[in-house]
Parts: C-alpha cells; sequence; structure tokens
C-alpha cells in the first residue's frame, strides 16, 4: 500500500517527527493520524462526525432514524478488521 506526500509542508512534518521520534516516515504519519483520530473521538461524538460529514454534502438524517443495534456495530467492527 502507497502513500505519496506530495505538499512540501506535510513532507517537512513527516521527517521532523520521524527524526523526533528516532523512526521511519511511515511510522511518523501513521502516529500522528493515530493521535489526530484520537483527538477527534475525544472532542466529538461518532454521531456528531456523522452529522458533520452528511451536511458537508447536503444530507442529513432522518428525524424518525433508530439507532443502530449492538449487533450492527459488532459485525462493522469484525468486517473493518478482518477478525472473525
Amino acid at each position: 500500500m502507497t502513500i505519496s506526500i506530495r505538499n512540501p509542508e506535510a513532507d517537512v512534518l513527516a521527517r521532523r517527527l520521524a527524526e523526533i521520534e528516532g523512526g521511519t516516515i511511515t511510522d511518523a504519519v501513521v502516529m500522528a493520524l493515530r493521535e489526530a483520530l484520537q483527538e477527534r473521538l475525544r472532542r466529538e461524538k461518532p454521531s456528531e462526525t456523522a452529522r458533520r460529514i452528511l451536511e458537508k454534502h447536503g444530507l442529513k438524517f432522518k428525524k424518525d432514524r433508530q439507532p443502530v443495534t449492538p449487533d450492527a456495530f459488532h459485525a462493522l467492527d469484525h468486517d473493518l478488521t478482518g477478525d472473525d
């Protein structure tokens, strides 16, 4: 799998973080993305994220929508991780 960094600032930042951490650029990118996701999840509930993404595309939740069942979340988690 390949990620190509074509933004000069992103390249400098990734290389700087890799140097500080003593790792590779890939390690730095993974670490930065993981930390950014953790921070986002701390400040925004999943339903708020979904609402924000929908609004970005001119969509919104139905007023009478039902909550997703725990079983559906479990199945989705396994689909995303490849676990059985």
